[in-house]
C-alpha cells in the first residue's frame, strides 16, 4: 500500500482554497473509492485532517493508501443491509458511484436504484450532508443516456431530507481521466476525424485539481442547502476547438471531415465510431460510446454561483493538458480510469481462493546469476510501452483479436511505465498480487473460454542467484476451454522460454552494467 508521499500521491490541490477544515466533521465517507476522482479526493481529505472511510464494492479491490485516519469498508450499494454499517457514524458522504461500464440497458436503472438506497440509508444514519459529482447539460434539448442518468441520480439523491450539494461538471482534464485518455489516444492515432454538425456543441472542460477543490470546498462551506452548482474551467469552446487545441499542445495535426451525408442515425454512428476507435485507443467501447453521444449536448455552466462561494482561479485548458502530460513524463499518475476492472471481472476470486480441480498449469523456470531484487525490477517493467519482451507480434495479434471481440486488448497500457501496485492494469492483465522480490501475479481480463493467470515467482538461493519461474494458470470452460489451450500451448512454450531468456539477459546487464559478456550458468526450462 502507498503512503502519503507527495511524489507519488497527488494532493496539495487545496492549498490555496479559501476555506478551512471543519473541526466538527469527524468522519467523511467516500463511496466509489476505487474510482478516478475518489482516488484524488481521499489524500486531500486526509491531508486536511479528516477521518476518511473509503467504501469499496468488493473485498478483492485493492487498498492503495495507508494512513492512521483512513479506514476501508466493503458494501455494494444495491444492498441496503451492506450500506448501513458503512454509513454508521458518518457526518458527510460523497456520492461518487457510477455504473457507466454496464451495458446501456442496465446502467441507468442500476444508477437510480443505487442512489435511492444510498439516500435512504444516509437518512437512517443521520448523515448531515451528501456531496454528489454529476454532469452538466440540463439546459440542452438533446441529452445522452449518460447525462440523463447523471441528472436522474442527482434528483433521486435530492428527494430526501438531507442537504444534497450537486456539483455538475463537464469534461475532466487530468492524467488518467477517461475523457483525457480518449482525447489523447484519438489525436495520437487518428489523423482524420469524422465530424457531424451535431457534435460541435459547446463545452467547458475543468482540470481535475479544480474538481477536487470544489468537492472539498463545499464540504467546508457551512449552511449550503440542496442545490445544483455548475462547475467548469475558465475556457468555453466547441468540441472541434478543444480537439485542435489539444493537438497543438502535443504537436499533432488532425483534420475533420464531415460525414453528415451518410444515411445513418447519429446514435448508430456514435456506436460505429466507438467500435472503430476501440481498435487503437485504451478506453472501452461502452464508455467511448457514452462520451461520444454526450458531444451533442452543450455542457457549459449556466451560472457562476459556485465562484461566489469559492472564489479561486481555475486552470485554463491548455495548462491543464500540459500539467497532465508533465505528470505522465514524471511518472506521477496516481489514479487512472482503468483502476476499476471490467464489470464482469470485478468480483472474481483471487487465484489463491480457487479450489478448482480443472486447473491447467504450464511452468518454465531459469536460474539467473543475480539477486532477486534485480530480477524483480526487470519483471515489473513488463507490458505497456516496454512491450512483452519476446514475441511481441504474437502478443499484439492476441491483443488485436481481443479488441475485435470487444475486450480491453493491449491498448490499455499501464498507469506508470516502471512502478506497479496491486490493482494496476497491465494491458489486458491486472496485478492481483505483488510481493517485492518474490512474486508478481497477473490476472487476465481478456475475452477467452476460461480464466487465466500469469505468475512470476522468484526464489533466491544461497549463492546470490535467483530462480525465476514463469507459471501460467488456466481454468478452462467445458469443451472450448480445452480446445483453446491445446491450440495455444506451443505458442505459450515458445513465448515463455523466450521471456525467461530476456529476463536473464536484462537482469545480468542491470546487475553488471560494465560486463558485456557475463559468465553463463546452467539453466532449465
Amino acid at each position: 500500500m502507498g503512503v502519503m508521499n507527495p511524489e507519488k500521491v497527488n494532493y496539495h490541490y487545496c492549498d490555496d482554497l479559501p476555506t478551512s477544515p471543519l473541526p466538527d466533521v469527524k468522519t467523511v465517507l467516500v463511496s466509489g473509492a476505487n474510482g478516478y476522482v475518489a482516488r484524488r479526493l481521499v489524500p486531500e481529505l486526509l491531508f486536511r485532517g479528516y477521518r476518511v472511510r473509503c467504501m469499496l464494492r468488493e473485498k478483492g479491490l485493492p487498498q492503495l493508501l495507508s494512513h492512521p485516519n483512513l479506514e476501508y469498508v466493503y458494501a455494494d450499494a444495491l444492498h441496503k443491509d451492506q450500506l448501513q454499517p458503512a454509513m454508521k457514524g458518518v457526518d458527510v458522504a460523497y456520492y461518487l458511484i457510477h455504473s457507466m461500464r454496464l451495458v446501456k440497458s442496465k446502467f441507468r436503472q442500476t444508477d437510480k436504484e443505487v442512489a435511492r438506497n444510498f439516500r435512504e440509508v444516509a437518512e437512517e444514519c443521520e448523515v448531515k450532508k451528501i456531496i454528489y459529482l454529476g454532469g452538466l447539460g440540463e439546459t440542452s434539448k438533446v441529452l445522452s443516456r449518460h447525462l440523463q442518468s447523471r441528472i436522474e441520480v442527482g434528483s433521486t439523491l435530492s428527494e430526501g431530507s438531507i442537504p444534497v450539494i450537486r456539483l455538475r461538471g463537464a469534461i475532466i482534464i487530468g492524467t488518467g481521466s477517461a475523457s483525457y485518455e480518449l482525447l489523447k489516444s484519438m489525436i495520437q492515432h487518428t489523423r482524420w476525424i469524422p465530424f457531424l454538425p451535431e457534435f460541435n456543441s459547446l463545452c467547458q472542460p475543468i482540470a481535475v485539481r479544480d474538481v477536487i477543490k470544489y468537492l472539498v470546498g463545499v464540504l467546508e462551506t457551512e449552511g449550503l442547502k440542496t442545490r445544483k452548482y455548475p462547475i467548469g474551467g475558465k475556457d468555453v469552446m466547441t468540441y472541434e476547438e478543444m480537439v485542435q487545441r489539444f493537438a497543438r499542445v502535443v504537436n499533432k495535426r488532425v483534420q475533420f471531415f464531415n460525414v453528415s451525408w451518410v444515411p445513418i442515425p447519429v446514435t448508430l454512428m456514435c456506436r460505429l465510431f466507438a467500435y472503430w476507435l476501440h481498435l487503437f485507443i485504451s478506453v472501452p467501447v461502452n464508455i467511448t460510446c457514452l462520451l461520444l453521444e454526450s458531444l451533442r449536448t452543450d455542457v457549459v455552466c449556466p451560472d457562476e454561483t459556485i465562484r461566489e462561494i469559492l472564489p479561486f482561479e481555475t486552470v485554463g485548458f491548455e495548462t491543464a493538458v500540459k500539467w497532465a502530460l508533465e505528470k505522465e513524463r514524471n511518472s506521477m499518475v496516481y489514479s487512472h480510469w482503468s483502476d476499476v476492472p471490467p464489470e464482469n471481472m470485478a468480483d472474481l476470486l483471487p487465484l489463491c481462493e480457487f479450489e478448482s480441480s480443472n486447473f491447467i498449469v504450464e511452468e518454465h523456470s531459469k536460474d539467473i546469476p543475480v539477486p532477486a531484487e534485480v530480477v524483480f525490477q526487470s519483471v515489473c517493467r513488463i507490458g505497456g510501452s516496454h512491450g512483452w519482451v519476446h514475441a511481441n507480434l504474437l502478443w499484439k495479434i492476441r491483443g488485436f483479436i481481443d479488441r475485435v471481440l470487444g475486450g480491453v486488448g493491449l491498448n490499455r497500457g499501464r498507469r506508470d511505465p516502471n512502478d506497479l501496485r496491486v490493482g494496476d492494469s497491465v494491458d489486458f492483465w491486472r496485478v492481483e498480487n505483488l510481493t517485492p522480490n518474490r512474486e508478481l501475479l497477473l490476472r487476465a481480463e481478456l475475452i477467452s473460454p476460461g480464466l487465466s493467470w500469469l505468475q512470476f515467482a522468484l526464489q533466491p538461493s544461497e549463492n546470490g542467484h535467483t530462480r525465476l519461474t514463469l507459471r501460467a494458470h488456466f481454468i478452462p470452460d467445458p469443451v472450448w476451454g480445452h480446445i483453446y489451450w491445446t491450440l495455444l500451448s506451443k505458442f505459450h512454450t515458445y513465448i515463455f522460454r523466450g521471456m525467461l531468456d530476456y529476463f536473464f539477459k536484462e537482469s545480468v546487464q542491470l546487475a553488471y552494467p560494465n560486463h558485456s559478456n557475463p559468465t553463463p550458468v546452467s539453466t532449465k526450462a
